[in-house]
């Protein structure tokens, strides 16, 4: 076990047993979970919800990926159910994760931006915290992306033990056996389990074989780390099962979103909502309960995890959540499923943008709000100036906002905006929007005026004290 995992087990369970990090395997093995067994657990279930940070829906075997990379989370799938059609609320990390853990689509829980170290409202309960009210021992494992694990933001309440001292990348060759410590101190009593890796989110820099096994470009990379995860999933899972607990443990797998690889230009995952960054992996397994090898087709949304769990363990869903129990459409009903899904993400660093996104089976319309004034002219990391030249030549400029709409019948790449051809839908959609927005009472961003102050100066004097702030907290503490 790493130094993280001895001295927050140490705190925690006052323990001062390590163990070896699984060795890794050779070329090509993975660790593979054994069949699964048809009766119904007893309850109450245990619960593990996992999110491979930056992990493409299309990447994975599963869903039609040609390379082998996720055996683990392939047999996955084949144990439980797999949904095709999942959409992220948001582009990026924090946003993504808090709506898991509560339901709440990111307009609503509110918990938006990147200088401030918004935390969650103490209105809005978490999964932990209903878990708890339930009996359950509640266990939270992250790393030093804070934007998915963060105590401040709120990702700690309701836990028993939560730790966020991993690094950046590696994690899992230290975190799996500090799962396996503590389930064993745990025992028999019900868990739930949040456990969010950044090790499928770049740097890509995976322990050997994985960095070089699939070549040295960008992407062969992401492969490796993408491998490198799925297998040490696998062991949590073989250490899961033998402990007695597989049978009974409900696991929920997903990614909070994708990244795009120069299918617009750029390697990006902030800046767009197109499909390579909003389609995500979902599956639940639950042997015994849900359906083995069950492809669900429909849309459903981040927001539907933390109700479905919550569903399927008997707990009561709250008023809160935003997002619905998937039982029924698991079961093949079509009452609920939405026709359209939303997303949002809002940038003030650095791209200084706010972006909706509506998305129905036929159309994607995406409305991006730039908050600065000529943010062509932006210099710096990302090409961020160029990525706006590439709007104002492919974007339609409405009173100050991008508008494209995608006919995905046709253009499934989204590389072709058709919003002056088809307007009718493109108004419809941008009302939808509206209503959503109204809907949770969130404040969007208002197109500037040519009268209107450029407010960048204020940006970037924000963004450089919560750096100096960040940077007065890393200081003052031992273990960053």
């Amino acid at each position: 076990m790493g130094p993280f995992g001895v001295f927050a087990a140490f705190v925690l369970f006052v323990v001062a047993k390590s163990s070896e990090a699984p060795t890794p395997p050779a070329k090509g093995s993975h660790t593979s979970m054994s069949p699964a067994k048809p009766q119904k657990p007893e309850a109450p279930y245990n619960v593990i919800l996992i999110s491979f940070d930056t992990l493409r829906r299309d990447f994975v075997h599963a869903y039609g990926y040609p390379k082998r990379l996720t055996p683990t989370i392939d047999a996955l799938a084949r144990r439980g159910v797999k949904f095709l059609d999942a959409y992220a609320n948001c582009g990026w990390t924090l946003p993504q994760h808090l709506t898991m853990i509560t339901g709440c689509e990111p307009i609503h829980h509110n918990v938006v931006h990147l200088q401030s170290e918004n935390a969650l409202s103490p209105e809005i309960p978490t999964l932990a915290q209903l878990f708890q009210k339930a009996g359950y021992m509640c266990l939270g494992f992250g790393n030093w992306n804070g934007y998915g694990g963060s105590w401040g933001h709120g990702f700690s309440r309701g836990m028993s033990f939560y730790t966020n001292l991993f690094p950046f990348n590696n994690m899992m060759e230290q975190a799996v056996p500090m799962v396996r410590e503590t389930l064993r101190i745990v025992g028999k009593r019900p868990f739930f389990m949040y456990f969010h890796t950044n090790d499928t989110h770049e740097p890509f820099a995976p322990s050997e074989p994985y960095n070089s096994k699939y070549g040295t470009k960008y992407v062969n990379r992401y492969e490796g780390q993408i491998d490198y995860a799925d297998h040490y999933l696998g062991v949590m899972l073989e250490d899961l099962r033998k402990l007695g607990l597989g049978e009974r443990t409900l696991i929920a797998f997903t990614s909070d979103h994708g990244s795009e690889f120069e299918e617009h230009g750029y390697l990006e995952k902030k800046f767009n909502l197109y499909d390579e960054i909003m389609r995500v992996p979902l599956i639940l397994t639950l042997p015994g309960v849900l359906p083995q090898g069950k492809d669900v087709a429909g849309f459903v949304q981040s927001a539907d995890i933390a109700p479905t769990i919550l569903d399927v363990c008997s707990i009561e869903i709250p008023k809160t959540m935003d997002g619905r129990s998937l039982a029924a459409q698991i079961a093949g009903s079509r009452k609920g499923v939405p026709d359209v899904v939303f997303a949002h993400t809002k940038h003030e660093m650095m791209f200084y943008y706010e972006s909706f996104a509506a998305r129905t089976a036929r159309y994607k319309y995406i409305r991006t709000t730039p908050m600065i004034k000529d943010p062509e002219k932006l210099e710096g990391r990302g090409n961020v100036g160029q990525r706006y030249e590439r709007l104002n030549r492919l974007a339609r400029q409405r009173g100050g906002v991008y508008l494209e709409l995608y006919d995905l019948a046709k253009d499934p790449g989204e590389q072709r905006n058709v919003v002056d051809e088809k307007p009718a839908v493109a108004r419809d959609l941008d009302a939808r929007i509206n209503a959503w927005i109204r809907r949770h009472k969130f404040e969007a961003v208002k197109p500037l005026k040519p009268s209107d102050p450029d407010p960048l100066p204020s940006f970037q004097a924000g963004a450089r004290a919560h750096a100096q702030a960040a940077s007065r907290a890393a200081t003052g503490n031992p273990f960053l």
